[in-house]
Order: C-alpha cells, then structure tokens, then sequence
C-alpha cells in the first residue's frame, strides 16, 4: 500500500459566530475558521485538497460580503495566495496530478484557475454541481459557488476529460480516496489518506477539532443527523481525523506536516 506525506497550508481565516460550528448551542462568541489548503506527496504523485479562496480581488471582496451578510464582524482575511503556497511547499503546478475540492464554494474553488492547475483531475461532489445547476437555495447564493474564471475553466476540464464529478467514494490514486458526504451542504467532501502514521481523514463535514471529538454537527449544517453519522463513520474508519476549518492543526502538527 502507498503511503503519503501531507501538509496543511493555512491560506485565510474567518472569524464566525459560534451558533454556526456548533448545532444546537447559543455561543454568540466568536470562533476562528482557518481555511487550508493540503498538499500530499508520495508514491510519485502530488494531489492539492481544496485551493482557497479566489485569488482575483473583486471576486474575494465578493465572498467577504457574502460573510459579512451573516454578521458585519465576520471578515474572511488572506493569508496566503496559493502560488505562494506552492512555492513554500516546493510544488510546481505542472507537477500536480490532482485537485480534490471539499466543498463548491469559493472559499474552496476559488483558486481552481489553468495556470495553478495546467494538468490536474480535477473531483467535485456531483450533488453540489448539481445543487448550483438545478437548485437556487440562496445559501451559499449561486455567485458564490464558482467565480467566472473557474467556470470557464470547469468547462474546458470537462471538454478535456479532468473533471470527476463524485457520487460514491473515489479511487483518486492507491490510498487516496474522495468522498462526497453532504451534512453541512450537498456539495461537502472528504478525504481519506494513507500515511504511515494510519489512515487520515479530513472532513468538511467538520469545522473544528471539538466538532469531531465530541461528535457534535456544525451548527449551519443542512442535515444535522447526517452530519454527525458521517463524523461517527469517520472516526471508526480512520485512525486520525481532521477538521476542515480547525485553526490548531499548525500549532499541533509542527510545520503544519500532519504526517
């Protein structure tokens, strides 16, 4: 079996009040939302988990009205681009053999553009894709699922035979799956990885570490039962799991390097 090396790159943070990550309590602090984006190496491949918010300013100022539409405190805040990232991490774009996108919303897809991923495969959740074409539930609103650059660009991944759009679990490469879940939204996906340290799970399902140790739903998920059935499933299947948006991953894995 493959095993693989996976560090966590923090590339923006959104501070939300705590009834969103939390189902069923009235926490009106405010709780820190890290968004990461994750690179895996090994078995010669390179595979990217999520590639941030966009990286055009009028397209990142939208998503941060989008936030602030919830409560006028909630600032998303760039951290890091994603070639920055890449640069850090030692990654060459045209080295990169897949993208694996936890969620179809901007914070998530908005880096998908040709020069960061000239040659990726690409996986999406096919309920999201479906949810943005089919559905108008005005959460997220449809502007937010996809910027224009990446719409284009989704269009010529599909002429060209790179985009995945999952239903059931996916084989990404050998002991690397991808996996739409739902809970939070249609569009929500996991991965699960082989390291040598166990089998890792990272949930978007997810928003902070105690979301998962106590087996407690987001506080914004759209189906709260399936929610919690998916982190219950992960943590019998995986030996360490993680949230998406948990700010301590960097504080509790040194360099971010999560194995």
């Amino acid at each position: 079996m493959a095993v693989y090396r996976v560090r966590a790159f923090q590339v923006a943070e959104l501070p939300v009040p705590g009834w969103e990550c939390f189902f069923g309590r009235n926490d009106t602090a405010f709780h820190t939302l890290a968004f990461h984006v994750w690179v895996i190496e090994g078995n010669g491949r390179t595979i990217v988990v999520d590639a941030g918010p966009p990286p055009d300013e009028a397209d990142f100022e939208y998503l941060v009205k989008a936030c602030q539409s919830i409560d006028p405190r909630s600032t998303m805040r760039r951290l890091a681009p994603l070639d920055a990232v890449f640069a850090q991490a030692g990654v060459r774009a045209e080295s990169i053999d897949a993208l694996l996108l936890t969620q179809t919303i901007t914070y998530h897809t908005g880096g998908l553009v040709a020069e960061l991923f000239p040659r990726a495969r690409v996986y999406l959740a096919r309920a999201g894709m479906l949810e943005f074409l089919l559905d108008n539930p005005g959460h997220p609103p449809r502007e937010a699922y996809f910027t224009e650059e990446t719409w284009r660009y989704l269009r010529r991944l599909a002429v060209e035979d790179r985009l995945v759009l999952a239903g059931g679990p996916a084989e990404v490469a050998e002991g690397v799956w991808f996996e739409t879940t739902g809970g939070h939204h249609p569009g929500s996906a996991a991965v699960k990885v082989a390291t040598a340290a166990g089998r890792l799970g990272i949930l978007e399902t997810a928003f902070l570490r105690e979301n998962v140790e106590q087996e407690l739903p987001i506080g914004v998920a759209e189906d709260a039962a399936l929610c919690r059935q998916v982190i219950r499933r992960y943590r019998r299947e995986c030996d360490l799991v993680l949230a998406c948006h948990d700010p301590t991953i960097r504080e509790r894995f040194a360099g971010g390097v999560v194995a």
